[in-house]
């Protein structure tokens, strides 16, 4: 009786294990979806010892800004440095956020706090030096919001040098630019992207329209110029533009990234650059979003 009550107690034994693990599976796999679905927050934490400069990666977060805007104020009088206010707002609006301009130069970096107004909208002034050597004084900026122990930062533009705080011009745009069209061959997350026929800018020097000239839309794809098209006045209304007709679209695929933006050279005789719309490109889909940042000035 003993040689056989021995396994039936081992059997025993042998359940009540597999059932507390089964318990610590369940319990584990519940603790994993609940930190999958506080992940965007919990990475973007620090320390606080720790810079916002260093807190988090542009792309860790994204789309935390709904709208940014700088306005040149114009140079100093010996012509040295060069003022622009600006202000922005954001997705989340949170009032007791606090929200800082980060501005990396040359190796260097400098912050700016943004002051919060009963709407909701963060603004301050920045001035930046005005070098001689403007090549090599190219300029990144970002935004760090800080709210409930929470850091998070997004990139808003890189700029070569500091001409883009002297632009007149900005750009308004009547219809959207771009479009993903998901494909199911040749494979799985593939897809096309398109410049809609219909997509209007005009372009405005304070608040009346503007003559521009080589004027063009341009989209590219991971950082690199893949389409270029000639931009051509709309018959409907004077210094309103729209794309030449083309038929063929932009194959882009999973982890690419697509923006699309407008050329042209004003009647001041700068280039200008300004970015219209992104996307990051998903199994799923692309969702296309508006940049409100400055344009590149050469």
């Amino acid at each position: 009786m003993k040689d056989r009550k021995l396994p039936m107690w081992m059997l025993l034994i042998a359940v009540a294990l597999c059932a507390a693990l089964i318990g610590v599976v369940i319990w584990q796999g519940s603790r994993l979806r609940g930190m999958g679905m506080t992940a965007p927050a919990l990475s973007a934490q620090t320390s606080s010892g720790e810079t916002g400069a260093s807190a988090l990666s542009p792309k860790s977060i994204s789309q935390l800004i709904k709208t940014f805007d700088l306005v040149p104020e114009g140079k100093d009088e010996a012509g040295e440095t060069v003022t622009a206010d600006v202000s922005l707002t954001l997705w989340d609006d949170q009032p007791d956020a606090a929200v800082t301009l980060l501005v990396t130069r040359g190796g260097s970096a400098a912050s700016q706090t943004l002051t919060r107004n009963s709407s909701g909208v963060y603004s301050g002034s920045l001035t930046l030096p005005l070098s001689s050597q403007q090549d090599d004084q190219s300029i990144a900026l970002s935004a760090l919001v800080k709210g409930g122990g929470v850091y998070a930062q997004e990139r808003l533009g890189d700029y070569p040098n500091a001409l883009f705080m002297l632009a007149s011009l900005r750009v308004d745009v009547k219809e959207g630019g771009m479009t993903y069209v998901r494909k199911a061959l040749p494979a799985p997350g593939v897809g096309l992207m398109r410049i809609n026929a219909d997509c209007r800018v005009s372009v405005l020097d304070g608040s009346k329209p503007a003559e521009v000239k080589s004027a063009s839309f341009r989209l590219y794809c991971n950082g690199e110029r893949i389409k270029q098209l000639a931009a051509v006045e709309d018959e409907s209304g004077q210094y309103l533009y729209g794309p030449q007709p083309w038929d063929n679209a932009l194959v882009c695929q999973s982890g690419d990234e697509v923006s699309l933006t407008f050329a042209c050279t004003g009647e001041d005789g700068l280039s200008y650059e300004f970015p219209l719309e992104s996307t990051s490109i998903t199994e799923h889909g692309g969702s296309v979003l508006p940049q409100s940042i400055p344009p590149i000035v050469s």
